[in-house]
């Protein structure tokens, strides 16, 4: 029966404006819309599941859209009076059951024309306020951007009721913002960003505010301290849920995050780039395992200020090449240090007598001298 009743009044609707009465068909709309009601409600206090009650009050809302966006497309349709409007039945719906009203249905075109006739003095106030506010001139641009495309009609960009829910909040609340003080930047840009404002104007506005602030740093390791600052600060802001200026796209603690998160990994990697030409790899004639062996021996022996063994690791790999391998991984360093033989070992010892020998020729030429001709009476005898 009440499907019946809403292909009715669709039916009835097709005749405005070519019935030649009107006034019979306001009246029809009329007692077939109080009909329409009476079944709502029975429907709404009936014994039915509520899961089985959503999926027919969603049916419902699509029946009232199509006519709605229907009579809009009518150019020879106007429709003056709010009890012969097909939002008269949506706002019903809206009102009486809204536990079963799908906010994330798209508003028909007629629904949005309709709150920015109502919020149109709020925007007014809002733009005055704006124009006069202590805030850069980007971030007023990215705001203008959005109130701009909220207050065109056209298909391209449809809203869900929810997400014009959410435009009337953020008017309401910027208008009740202190933007004329010092840290109006920061008053503006802590609401939106508390409010996943995700309009891609405002995310822009953040990449390119983080981007200025980062020239102020020349070290690139001073860059990437303060992005990581930056991405900590973002993740520490509440995700917040089902409110949005645009539900389709991700949150805009996400697309932030995610940004900076790039922007680490590649400032990350020109830092890495930049050492590898400024301090080239030292080629030793050394294998990867003779080289642990040494740093094993340096290690026991103190020579390091650290007992971080893994930076110590990374600085050889970082700074050295074996005999062998051009590349040499903080890993393959550890292993060999570990797993040390007789043979690696021997042949880091003939090395270390070598440099013992070299040292005595060089720096104790007396006791060189002695040793020899002790030696030679020696085998004299």
């Amino acid at each position: 029966m009440l499907k019946d009743e809403l292909h009715d009044i669709e039916k009835l609707f097709s005749t405005w404006g070519n019935s030649g009465n009107d006034i019979i068909v306001e009246s029809t709309f009329q007692s077939k819309s109080q009909r329409l009601f009476e079944g709502w409600k029975m429907m709404a206090f009936s014994e039915i599941s509520d899961k089985s009650l959503r999926r027919y009050f969603y049916y419902q809302l699509e029946g009232i859209l199509k006519i709605s966006d229907t009579l809009f497309n009518m150019a020879d349709i106007e429709l003056s009076k709010k009890t012969t409007d097909p939002l008269f039945l949506l706002d019903h719906l809206k009102q009486y059951f809204p536990n079963y009203f799908n906010n994330d249905a798209m508003a028909p075109i007629a629904y949005h024309q309709r709150s920015i006739e109502q919020w149109s003095e709020d925007v007014r106030l809002l733009k005055s306020k704006l124009k006069k506010a202590q805030i850069s001139a980007e971030l007023k641009t990215s705001v203008c951007k959005w109130v701009e495309e909220l207050n065109e009609i056209n298909y391209s960009r449809r809203y869900s009721f929810r997400e014009i829910s959410y435009s009337k909040y953020i008017i309401e609340q910027m208008l009740l913002i202190d933007i004329f003080s010092d840290k109006a930047d920061n008053n503006l840009i802590s609401f939106l960003s508390s409010a996943n404002f995700n309009h891609l104007a405002f995310l822009v506005y953040r990449q390119n505010k983080i981007r200025k602030e980062l020239e102020a740093f020349i070290c690139l390791d001073d860059k990437i301290n303060y992005l990581h600052n930056q991405k900590a600060t973002v993740a520490s802001v509440p995700e917040v849920k089902h409110i949005a200026y645009n539900i389709s796209w991700p949150s805009l603690k996400i697309m932030l995050g995610d940004w900076l998160q790039e922007e680490i990994l590649l400032t990350e990697k020109s830092l890495s780039k930049r050492s590898e030409v400024a301090i080239p790899k030292i080629p030793l004639e050394l294998s990867v395992a003779h080289l642990s062996c040494l740093i094993r021996l340096l290690f026991e022996e103190s020579v390091f200020a650290t007992q971080n063994l893994q930076f110590i690791f990374k600085g050889f790999a970082g700074h050295y090449q074996s005999k062998r391998q051009a590349v040499i991984s903080p890993g393959s360093l550890s292993k060999e240090f570990y797993s040390i033989d007789q043979h690696t070992a021997a042949r880091v010892r003939d090395l270390l007598q070598r440099m013992v020998l070299r040292i005595n020729r060089n720096f104790f030429p007396m006791a060189v001298a002695i040793n020899a001709t002790v030696l030679s009476y020696l085998n004299m005898r």
